[in-house]
């Protein structure tokens, strides 16, 4: 048999063509923490917030001369009440570093520069890949932390900056309060969605539901915001059998640029999942009638967006950052340091609902 001999010496083999661009893995977060709250510029560490809760039940008849307030049955208010609640803004810090041996080898190590600066990445296609995965994750953490921040021993490290809201509401009479609903607590149903959504819309605090529409939002987890669309999609309207298939169609094929309810945005929050894997909040557990506490997963916070505050001494937590090169670690170092906390104000412009 002839030998062939065109690549009998051959030893090298094809490892295929390198592209020399770097991919970044999507970041993603669930809001703007800094559009859809009120925020508090120049805390440094504690300020005091004042609330005053509304004046009931004032007018009286008029009876005779008198110098004494309002009195009688006991359920009038004589007094300004004046309270404060107070914003403690943990110190949070931001510190990465990226050795510039670990590309030794690689195409990136193309992208380096010569000479004394070859090690200084400054100003590479590197240095930016750093630097935009590090704003991105700035951003995502401190949407994870206003909500799931948790500053007790027990706590995931990653969330012990500050006290969130989920654990700053679970110690007032908001707990109490939630609209527990009966489903598929795992994965939710098209029916037990809305119907979340209707039973803490109808069953909300007086003042929460003379709160502009606009002026509201409905926080709630993937699975229950994803249930909730295909009430949307679906060919009949869920509990009158109504058909509205153009409207369905028109849905499922061009998607939404806003999801309403009752003309109240509903907000998809992914960071909850990751929360409610990591820590244990109170919001989230229910102790069903003759059974054991037990943590749930899915529910929902309907809420005035005014009503949830966060004090921070910088505008942009995302911009609070430097990265410089360091000759002698031969290292390149990103720092962030700011202070951030959050708060609430009024128990009676917020309702929880879980799904249990």
């Amino acid at each position: 048999m002839a030998t062939n001999v065109a690549n009998n010496s051959i030893a090298a083999t094809y490892s295929g063509a390198n592209l020399n661009e770097i991919f970044y893995e999507p970041v993603f977060r669930s809001d703007d923490l800094m559009q859809n709250y009120r925020v508090i510029p120049n805390v440094k560490h504690k300020m005091n917030v004042y609330t005053s809760a509304a004046l009931t039940k004032i007018v009286r008849p008029y009876t005779a001369c008198s110098s004494s307030s309002n009195s009688g049955d006991g359920s009038e208010q004589v007094d300004f009440n004046n309270d404060d609640k107070v914003i403690t803004a943990g110190r949070c810090r931001v510190a990465l570093e990226q050795c510039t041996d670990a590309f030794f080898g690689t195409y990136i190590e193309e992208m380096y520069k010569s000479g004394v600066d070859v090690m200084n990445l400054e100003g590479t296609q590197l240095a930016d890949a750093i630097v935009n995965r590090a704003v991105k994750g700035i951003g995502q953490d401190v949407v994870r932390l206003g909500w799931g921040g948790d500053t007790t021993a027990a706590a995931n490290s990653g969330y012990k900056a500050f006290d969130g809201w989920m654990k700053l509401m679970a110690t007032s009479g908001i707990l109490a309060a939630r609209t527990i609903y009966g489903g598929t607590e795992a994965a939710p149903t098209a029916p037990e969605a809305i119907g979340l959504l209707r039973t803490m819309y109808d069953t909300a605090p007086a003042n929460l539901q003379q709160v502009p529409a606009s002026d509201k939002k409905f926080f709630v987890t993937p699975k229950v915001f994803n249930a909730y669309l295909t009430n949307l999609e679906t060919n009949t309207i869920v509990g009158t059998g109504i058909g509205s298939s153009d409207l369905a169609i028109t849905n499922t094929q061009r998607g939404y640029n806003a999801v309403s309810f009752r003309g109240v945005e509903v907000i998809p929050m992914y960071e909850w999942d990751t929360i409610l894997a990591d820590l244990d909040p109170a919001m989230f557990t229910h102790t069903p009638s003759g059974g054991s506490a037990t943590q749930y997963s899915n529910g929902a916070c309907y809420v005035a967006t005014e009503n949830l505050i966060i004090g921070s001494d910088v505008t942009d937590p995302e911009g609070s950052f430097k990265v410089f090169y360091d000759d002698l670690e031969e290292k390149m170092y990103f720092r962030g340091y700011f202070k951030l906390g959050v708060q609430y104000l009024y128990d009676s412009l917020v309702q929880w609902g879980v799904i249990v």
